[in-house]
């Protein structure tokens, strides 16, 4: 009888450990879905917003392309400035929509080239910077939420000494 009951007692043991790592195992896969489910909606419009980032890089380039002098005579060039006023507005309502859905601009210029947020497109001496600091920015970095959507196009100091 003793020993029945010890036997008895095992498996109530086993049954016992094996039904709580069921529910522990049923808790895990809950937060796992719930996590993915809010990272689905966190993220849905990556690669939506990674899109109109050219958009924006063409919008950029169309406002720094147009001659200064040609916009201070606006009675002379009055189309060429309200073209230049409507793409900067363009522009700048562009960007602001994607801040409100979490789409964050970074300009690393002037500090130490990381390689998980920016890409280097070339180096090359500059007197009087610091080797491994970036001292051109091509295209802006954008984030998504702390997610980096696209890594910044840059410029790196070489560092010229001798080792």
């Amino acid at each position: 009888l003793k020993q029945t009951i010890t036997e008895k007692d095992a498996k109530l043991k086993e049954l016992k450990d094996a039904y709580l790592r069921s529910l522990a195992d049923a808790e895990n896969i809950r937060t796992r879905a719930k996590t993915e489910v809010d990272n689905t909606k966190t993220f849905a419009i990556q690669k939506f917003a990674k899109d109109l980032l050219d958009t924006v890089d063409i919008l950029e380039l169309a406002i720094k392309h147009v001659p200064q002098e040609h916009l201070a005579d606006k009675v002379a060039n009055k189309s060429l400035a309200d073209l230049y006023e409507g793409v900067d507005m363009t522009k700048s309502n562009l960007l602001r929509t994607l801040e409100r859905h979490g789409v964050e601009s970074f300009d690393p210029m002037d500090q130490p080239y990381d390689p998980n947020t920016s890409h280097a497109l070339y180096q090359a001496p500059i007197p009087g910077k610091t080797p491994g600091h970036v001292f051109a920015v091509e295209k802006r970095g954008y984030v998504l939420k702390g997610r980096v959507l696209r890594s910044a196009q840059v410029g790196v100091v070489l560092d010229t000494s001798d080792n």
